[in-house]
């Protein structure tokens, strides 16, 4: 096979490669869409969660500042639900698109959620701890609990800010990037 191919005119053997890498990239674009629906499907179960048990948290806690901050997570979980949803709607349809518009259109989505991901800090990590240390300063300034338990539940609310920045991160790097230059790649393949 790889002597047939070598003997090949040179037309040939570009068309052959062109379309060995249409192939790898459907098979990575039909994994990232299934990576992204499914994320979205959990981070949708996680809100619906949350905010039941955010609203119950303003009925039973008695401390204002944990109820202030109750509020503030339920009112940011449907902001984020809202989120998810545009999400999804992004997603590009190939039904109507030729291959090539349909791999820019792909992109587009990519760099979306590559932006998204990127930004992730400010939208998905600041919002709900800054919440959560509202909620726990309501038990605190009421004298429930000390200065050590306090200082753990800090520590505990910055370590995971940093494990969510530094994962982000890690997501950009492993899934979005080798993907956008594989899929520029093949479009200026396709284009030549």
């Amino acid at each position: 096979m790889i002597k047939i191919w070598q003997s090949s005119p040179k037309a040939e053997q570009i068309k052959f490669e062109r379309s060995r890498l249409m192939l790898d990239m459907q098979s990575s674009l039909d994994r990232f869409h299934r990576l992204v629906k499914y994320g979205v499907l959990a981070e949708q179960i996680a809100v619906i969660v949350i905010i039941p048990v955010f609203l119950f948290y303003i009925y039973l806690v008695p401390h204002m500042l944990s109820k202030i901050a109750s509020f503030l997570v339920v009112l940011w979980s449907i902001w984020y639900m809202f989120r998810l949803r545009k999400v999804k709607k992004r997603k590009p349809k190939s039904v109507t698109l030729n291959y090539l518009e349909y791999l820019k259109k792909n992109r587009g989505y990519m760099k979306y959620l590559k932006n998204m991901t990127n930004t992730a800090m400010y939208w998905y990590i600041l919002p709900p701890m800054t919440g959560y240390f509202i909620f726990i300063a309501g038990p605190y300034f009421d004298g429930i609990i000390d200065n050590t338990f306090l200082f753990k539940l800090i520590l505990v609310g910055i370590g995971v800010s940093i494990a969510y920045y530094f994962y982000f991160r890690w997501i950009v790097k492993k899934i979005y990037i080798p993907r956008l230059k594989k899929i520029d790649e093949l479009i200026k393949a396709m284009e030549e």
